[in-house]
């Protein structure tokens, strides 16, 4: 009952949340930030974790009451991948609402537990979406050679149509693998063979061969993508991945926050992958290595738990298929960081749905489904009006391509993940229930079946059990194999002519899982009274006072 009044309580907030309709640059972000914290100076503190490449700071808020530090807490990570606006803004409103929210759940929840949001991580790539020229950009400022000719940015993108922003190119070419789809004569799909389809374009991204060594603006502005930078799986030699792994400012910020805050039990990161929809399966081949690159059984489980009451409390359908890739935040903070780690882009074009007044036409383009996910989201966008989404297809002159038929088009640059802001308000209420429903579930240990017997004079016997009273287990799995993450200590603490004659001061386990219990005991010389601590960082501890017969 009190955890179904809490998922309620969310339901019927009234919220402050910043009045703007439009994604935001870094220094309104800034502001908006520091006008939270300065709003709700009993629960949110606001500190700077480091400084991007661009010297821009890299804002970390703690939402609790009292001492965050002391608490079990959730991390909610967005900017990691920098074409990804529509995280940082989500984990933003989440936070407004949190931190704004008047209900008795949400004040007893900040009471036992702490939030950390990190909403832009890579905020020298997020600038791009506001420049002068439009491109998705998912690099930093730090200047790299791509492709190592010993020239840096030398060949980036050319706005050939003059829209200021950075599309595709096609080119009328018989040795080309791509068509035009049959299903949107907008869209550009690979050729089958299968089907006894015979390619007719080259695709490229809108620019030129500035260096002429035959490859298309692969030396462009934006130089380490941070969510390629990360230290698992972190793919060597992979334009944008960076000199070698956690090389870069921002990259090192976020691990070192995540390093030091072990009263993190599980992160949620806001990017381009998702294993919440679907979870991940245990496979065993992958577990058995001495590097292990899958799930535990048991964090494979928890994983399943996790993915149903995403699914029931956000009720979102549809997700694309969105796997993780490397050298990304997400897997680094399971495999390296050994937390309980889960992903999401947080929104994706819904599916369209048949309007009553349809024509016979739309009903059957509408009724039949895509694989597609570009002519997924231009449905949507139709459905929804939305203009400035797609460029249609012009014809242009090429220096590259003389006497060729060259047209610039195609789905405008972060369009596919960033709707526009308005439509993420419904998205960010039904994470915060989500998150504030995991947070519910978290564990939680108290000692029981505290016993004192005396044996004989000045000698007693005591003996107790530590329980996991929550739905989860005191941490992932592999938090005892990564050897970072606290395990759950048991400590006798004496005073006076108190000693112990048998049993051990301290004793420490590894996780311990929903509803499972630890017995110990000791036998105590002396008199007075004893106290008996148990707890992680991840699960805050428990004290129990004992008098000595």
């Amino acid at each position: 009952m009190k955890k179904l009044f809490l998922l309620s309580g969310l339901l019927s907030i009234s919220l402050w949340t910043s009045a703007q309709n439009s994604y935001q640059n870094h220094t309104q972000l800034s502001a908006r930030i520091k006008a939270l914290s300065s709003k709700f100076t009993s629960t949110v503190t606001l500190q700077s974790i480091g400084k991007s490449k661009g010297n821009r700071d890299i804002w970390a808020l703690a939402i609790s009451k009292g001492n965050a530090s002391n608490k079990p807490a959730i991390a909610i990570i967005a900017g990691v991948e920098g074409t990804h606006l529509a995280g940082t803004e989500l984990a933003v409103q989440m936070a407004e609402k949190l931190a704004g929210a008047s209900t008795d759940s949400i004040a007893k929840l900040l009471d036992s537990k702490t939030f950390y949001f990190i909403p832009s991580v890579n905020p020298d790539a997020q600038e791009q979406f506001f420049a002068k020229l439009k491109f998705e950009r998912g690099g930093n400022e730090t200047e790299t050679d791509d492709d190592r000719d010993g020239y840096v940015n030398e060949d980036s993108f050319e706005d050939l149509n003059g829209d200021g922003i950075i599309t595709q190119i096609r080119v009328e070419d018989p040795t080309g693998s791509f068509i035009i789809s049959k299903e949107d004569p907008r869209v550009m799909i690979k050729a089958d063979p299968a089907k006894g389809e015979k390619g007719k374009y080259i695709l490229l991204t809108e620019g030129t061969d500035n260096d002429k060594d035959g490859s298309f603006n692969e030396d462009a502005i934006g130089g380490v993508n941070i969510d390629k930078n990360m230290t698992y799986d972190y793919p060597i030699f992979v334009a944008g991945a960076g000199d070698f792994a956690a090389s870069e400012n921002e990259t090192k910020a976020l691990l070192s926050f995540l390093y030091k805050a072990n009263n993190i039990f599980a992160v949620l990161t806001f990017g381009p992958a998702n294993n919440l929809t679907e979870a991940i399966k245990f496979d065993r081949s992958k577990t058995a290595k001495r590097i292990i690159t899958g799930l535990l059984e048991k964090d494979a489980s928890v994983g399943e738990q996790i993915s149903k009451l995403y699914n029931t409390q956000t009720a979102l359908k549809d997700a694309p298929a969105l796997p993780q890739t490397k050298g990304n935040f997400s897997q680094t903070a399971y495999f390296h960081a050994g937390r309980y780690s889960f992903t999401s882009p947080g929104w994706w074009a819904p599916k369209v749905q048949v309007a009553k007044d349809s024509t016979k036409k739309e009903v059957a383009t509408l009724a039949k489904p895509s694989d597609n996910e570009e002519i997924k989201y231009l449905k949507w966008a139709d459905s929804q009006k939305l203009s400035n989404v797609f460029v249609n297809w012009q014809s242009v002159k090429h220096p590259d391509f003389v006497g060729k038929n060259v047209e610039v088009g195609g789905i405008a640059p972060y369009s596919k993940m960033n709707p526009p802001v308005s439509y993420l308000t419904e998205s960010a209420n039904k994470h915060l229930k989500f998150v504030s429903a995991l947070a519910s579930q978290m564990p939680e240990l108290q000692i029981v079946n505290v016993n004192a017997e005396s044996v004989s004079a000045g000698l007693t016997r005591i003996s107790i059990k530590v329980i996991n009273t929550g739905l989860l287990p005191t941490y992932a799995e592999i938090g005892d194999k990564v050897r970072w993450v606290q395990k759950v200590k048991t400590e006798l603490k004496l005073t006076g002519n108190q000693a112990i004659v048998s049993g051990k001061k301290i004793n420490l386990r590894s996780t311990l899982g929903a509803g499972e219990t630890q017995e110990y005991s000791w036998l105590i010389s002396g008199s007075g009274s004893i106290s008996i601590e148990a707890g992680c960082a991840t699960t805050g501890v428990k004290t129990v006072n004992v008098s000595l017969k």
